[in-house]
């Protein structure tokens, strides 16, 4: 059994683990000299650092919770609005689990018993306080967020279902892709399938850099729905602060014009991501972004 036809039955098979695939996918990798590969299965294995983006995945929605006492009462596990706390503290992204741990540390065994797990956010318990997110008579004891445990299992059933997309996609146009003796990344045409299939099947086309048209750059964006928004911004590049001020454009120019013509706001916005392409500061070339900005605001604006 070759490599890539290995791979393809371990993604399916829910007795090897995850971490044994992703091995299996790294040696691939090597064999394939695709550094975007390599590099995904090595935070997937290792987990991800406080500078890496992590994929959308493995971003997971938390809600937040308190317990609040004063000389009288005591009010355990009241609900916080996500709104009111990213607004006191100033950071959009705050609702959002961001899971970094190494693959093989998901485990059904660990966390079967819980229907949600417990991310602790006390240090910012006295700002809540201050900003007036609670009754002024009430003190906060614990602060947290809670993230579904389902969600938390999901990314590695994410992992399998992006690995065997990719290494069916791939055995499809190169049956020995990987093998010893088999083609190799010398060759300028695997070179660009596997990066596009990379960025089609696991990345999600995020980061996707030089040419592309609208058939290779993937948007998922619901009607109306700025969160899927901005989840598609960030995984193609765009930093928080010009999504912020995005979002202050879109809140004054809810509505796009005839024959699909931005506001005057949007309209500065989005060419201002232009010329970040066209200079480099954004990472992507300047088609790429021009794709990329258009379907995602059709999108949120209901027209595509």
């Amino acid at each position: 059994m070759g490599l890539l036809a290995e791979i393809q039955h371990d993604a399916i098979s829910d007795t090897t683990p995850a971490s044994t695939l992703l091995r299996k996918c790294f040696v691939l990798a090597h064999n394939l000299d695709s550094n975007l590969l390599e590099d995904w299965v090595r935070h997937e294995l290792n987990g991800y650092p406080k500078d890496a983006e992590v994929p959308d995945y493995r971003r997971i929605p938390m809600h937040f919770k308190a317990n609040l006492t004063n000389l009288v009462y005591s009010v355990t596990n009241q609900p916080v609005p996500q709104a009111l706390v990213a607004k006191a503290v100033g950071n959009s992204d705050i609702a959002t689990f961001k899971c970094r741990q190494a693959i093989g540390t998901i485990s059904e065994d660990k966390i079967k018993d819980s229907s949600t797990l417990v991310v602790n956010f006390d240090n910012i318990a006295l700002l809540l306080e201050r900003k007036g997110i609670f009754d002024s008579s009430y003190s906060v004891s614990q602060f947290w967020g809670e993230v579904p445990a389902p969600s938390v299992l999901g990314v590695v059933d994410a992992v399998r279902n992006r690995v065997l997309e990719f290494a069916l996609a791939l055995s499809k146009k190169y049956p020995s892709a990987g093998e010893v003796g088999g083609v190799t990344m010398k060759e300028p045409a695997l070179e660009k399938t596997v990066n596009q299939i990379f960025n089609t099947t696991i990345n999600g086309n995020a980061g996707v850099i030089g040419n592309a048209d609208n058939a290779t750059v993937n948007i998922r964006v619901g009607q109306g729905n700025f969160d899927d928004l901005r989840q598609q911004l960030i995984q193609h590049g765009i930093g928080e602060e010009d999504i912020w001020e995005l979002e202050a454009a879109i809140a004054s120019e809810p509505q796009i014009g005839t024959g699909k013509k931005y506001g005057p706001k949007v309209a500065q916005w989005v060419g201002k991501m232009l010329g970040k392409a066209a200079s480099g500061v954004w990472g992507v070339g300047l088609q790429t972004g021009g794709v990329v900005l258009e379907k995602a605001l059709l999108k949120y604006y209901g027209l595509e």
